[in-house]
């Protein structure tokens, strides 16, 4: 309501134009006998409230509206009734309810307004379950993040298995290609970059006089990215005299000129990297219940018990010394 111009005192009488308190015509009739007001304002508040009897009813400024015959009037019109609705709504400061659906943007003045509007109900919409890849799953004991397995197989045709099989008649006394892990052996690539690495392995060129090419299944990046380039069921020839039973993990780094002890050592000092080999080493032991003695460096390959070469080969590399793989079981037994 406007409660800076009071409105006038106005008198309505069946089938009379409607005039205010000087007399003067401020209205015609309509049909039914009911008049519209030259001030829609005024002509409201004038069908504003209705009794069975005379009726007073208090408007704006608290002047009295008189309105004769309002059994008729409210029968007569259905605009009376909805001027009624309107009024009652407007003295208790709420606004008429509507039949439509509206967008209503709320304001300091209509807070009333609002807080009697029930909130429309919300429905749940369940969250959708995430699924995790079985290549990225992580053991429960390490962060997850620190393990990002990233599938980057390198080909292995039934031609590069075959030699396998051939290579493990050879040297182990049984033609097969396939691998039933119960060892890791940790080596370190002398590169750079895990793709140098990983290209090394693609090329299927043979190794000491034989095929197939040198692999292994897994190349740690120093950002700590797990790129896995041979399956784990397929054997790789990383380790003289193992290759029939061990997982072949190697950390891009190279000597520099330098010991394969520095080297190791930089690569235990170096966060993302140490974290992803102590999460992948996690997550294979889980995977195929390999104890964390089975987890050798290769420099030390030739003196493991479960090491065989039927042709008498022997390993002369020096990656990953006794003590630093040590110091890797260490820290392993740290996660538990």
């Amino acid at each position: 309501m406007d409660f800076a111009t009071p409105p006038s005192v106005v008198r309505v009488q069946d089938g009379q134009e409607v005039t205010n308190e000087r007399g003067e015509a401020i209205g015609e009739p309509l049909r039914g006998g009911t008049t519209a007001s030259a001030s829609a304002w005024t002509t409201t508040r004038a069908l504003k409230r209705v009794w069975h009897f005379r009726t007073t009813a208090l408007v704006g400024s608290l002047e009295f509206v008189h309105v004769r015959c309002t059994r008729r009037y409210a029968a007569m019109s259905l605009a009376g009734a909805t001027a009624l609705m309107l009024t009652l709504a407007g003295c208790a400061g709420a606004t008429a309810p509507s039949t439509a659906p509206t967008l209503q943007t709320p304001t300091a003045s209509s807070s009333l307004t609002t807080s009697m509007v029930a909130p429309t109900p919300t429905a749940h919409v369940p969250k959708p379950a995430i699924t995790t890849p079985a290549i990225t799953k992580a053991p429960g004991s390490v962060p997850p993040s620190l393990l990002r397995l990233v599938p980057k197989l390198i080909d292995f045709p039934q031609q590069r298995k075959d030699e396998m099989a051939t290579y493990s008649l050879r040297h182990y006394g049984a033609s097969s290609w396939q691998l039933k892990p119960t060892m890791i052996v940790l080596h370190f690539t002398e590169t750079d970059t895990a793709e140098v690495a990983r290209n090394a392995f693609a090329n299927d060129s043979p190794n000491l006089g034989e095929l197939p090419g040198t692999c292994a299944h897994f190349i740690v990046a120093q950002n700590g990215d797990v790129w896995q380039i041979v399956p784990t069921s397929v054997r790789c020839r990383h380790t003289i005299g193992l290759n029939d039973k061990a997982i072949g993990i190697e950390m891009v780094q190279r000597t520099q000129g330098n010991s394969s002890h520095w080297a190791d050592q930089q690569i235990l000092d170096r966060p993302a990297q140490i974290g992803a080999v102590l999460a992948l080493l996690r997550f294979l032991q889980r995977e195929y219940g390999i104890s964390t003695s089975n987890i050798i460096g290769h420099a030390t390959a030739n003196e493991a018990p479960q090491f065989r070469d039927l042709q008498g080969w022997r390993n002369d590399h020096t990656d990953w010394q006794a003590q630093d793989v040590l110091e890797v079981r260490h820290r392993l037994s740290a996660l538990r």
